[in-house]
């Protein structure tokens, strides 16, 4: 019995130690992959985070040919917790993005489209992206 207290007690506190976010298997973190984006493939990352109540929201960096773009993206609906739908925003526009989670959280590929006249376009345009490697700290 006092083993299993001391067990519940470190795991409060390592819950506390981590401002109660668990990175084991959650969509929060900085994600590199590739976007398409003006018409060929462009480095992206993204930086993803989860609120009290689960909604994903963050955002992204694209370095292309047409410069650095920087974004942001809203949670719209979970269909699962692997399969979210957000809402990007950016210099170009509006629109959704249809991410899929791997079942680790490890990585994901997503499909986005823009916006016309005020109405979501189909997310058909690739969107990649896998946790970026640590970088040791000197």
């Amino acid at each position: 019995m006092m083993n299993r207290h001391k067990s519940v007690a470190v795991a409060a506190a390592l819950l506390v130690l981590s401002g109660g976010v668990s990175y084991a298997a959650s969509p929060a973190g900085k994600f590199c992959g590739e976007v398409i984006s003006y018409g060929d493939y462009q480095d992206i990352q993204t930086n993803l985070s989860v609120d009290r109540d689960g909604r994903i929201t963050g955002t992204y960096k694209i370095d292309g040919l047409a410069g650095r773009t920087d974004g942001n993206v809203i949670e719209k609906d979970q269909t699962s917790p692997t399969d979210r739908t957000l809402i990007w925003t950016d210099k170009d526009g509006t629109g959704l993005v249809s991410l899929h989670f791997s079942s680790d959280y490890q990585s994901f590929k997503a499909a986005w489209g823009g916006s016309t006249n005020g109405r979501f376009d189909p997310p058909i345009h690739s969107w990649s992206g896998s946790r970026c490697p640590e970088r040791p700290v000197h």
